[in-house]
């Protein structure tokens, strides 16, 4: 179990940072992947539970027919039966969102005359349905649609955080280390460091790390070994205006589809092969782990 609660807490990771980089609600695509991660990630933490709770999961006579099926609404009637707890409105309200989603619009696109509308209307009636104040009817600047992300990544980091406080009580009860997790994986983000800040405010932090390293790298000439390489290495051509852009996307975890492009144009045109490898040669030394660079430090490029 505690290998799927590891499971779990990456799929809500994923959902969380895709919710992250949402800019508007017109790609289908996008709100799919969102709803999908975040539904198959807290049904799994409500199942974990229910497997530590049956007295005899052996015994399939004991084992709730909920756990056959996708039903998060069903799952939480259970959970509270065995933990006498209740989940918030907010949470209640989540879990109505993922069930719809997962078994209503999961595969709806393979349904004749499915509209993909509808997705974004579901999306969007869970928002308006616990905060009235968003207006849905504005276009939305990515400053306005800050409220939008930020309401929905920090209820699902709590309904992660209540299923899996749940599973630790449990599981010490019980004399198990389902509660145990990998302390680098994305799953010890979603469920130890938002037990001090928010999943919202977990994903800044992380964001604001990436800046800072790139100011570091911008303003602060050291001497050691990768800094020495790239003050070694040519820099290529690029449009100063795209460069927000650029940083924009690669904050929020992706690289840009332009960046991609110029770069690669930008390769094909150094004519001469060997100079082509051996800069791809360089670039592929630059955030591999198992390159020692303070071992060149006198090395020269």
């Amino acid at each position: 179990m505690a290998h799927e609660l590891g499971i779990a807490g990456e799929f809500i990771y994923d959902s969380a940072r895709k919710a992250m980089a949402l800019r508007n609600l017109y790609n289908d695509y996008e709100l799919n992947s969102i709803l999908y991660n975040g539904a198959v990630g807290i049904e799994r933490l409500q199942k974990i539970y229910l497997c530590l709770s049956i007295p005899n999961p052996m015994d399939k006579s004991t084992v709730p027919e909920c756990l056959k099926k996708h039903n998060h609404n069903e799952l939480e009637k259970h959970v509270k039966e065995y933990s006498g707890k209740c989940i918030s409105a907010n949470g209640r309200s989540l879990l109505g969102l993922f069930s719809e989603y997962y078994n209503n619009y999961r595969y709806a696109n393979y349904v004749p005359g499915y509209n993909s509308k509808k997705l974004k209307s579901l999306f969007i009636g869970f928002l308006k349905k616990q905060n009235g104040k968003f207006d849905f009817e504005e276009l939305c600047t990515a400053v306005q649609f800050e409220p939008f992300k930020r309401y929905y990544i920090n209820e699902l980091g709590k309904t992660a955080n209540y299923y899996y406080s749940l599973i630790d009580e449990k599981a010490r009860e019980i004399g198990t280390y389902t509660y145990e997790l990998d302390s680098y994986s994305n799953a010890s983000r979603v469920f130890w460091s938002t037990q001090r800040r928010s999943l919202y405010k977990q994903l800044i932090l992380e964001q604001e790390a990436v800046k800072e390293l790139l100011i570091h790298l911008y303003k602060d000439h050291g001497d050691s070994g990768v800094l020495k390489l790239f003050n070694e290495m040519h820099s290529l051509e690029f449009d100063d205006a795209l460069i927000n852009d650029y940083l924009a996307d690669l904050c929020e975890g992706n690289v840009n589809d332009s960046l991609i492009d110029w770069i690669d144009d930008l390769h094909e045109e150094i004519e001469d092969n060997d100079e082509r490898k051996e800069r791809h040669e360089l670039l592929s030394l630059i955030g591999n782990v198992s390159v020692l660079f303070d071992d060149w430090d006198d090395a020269d490029f």
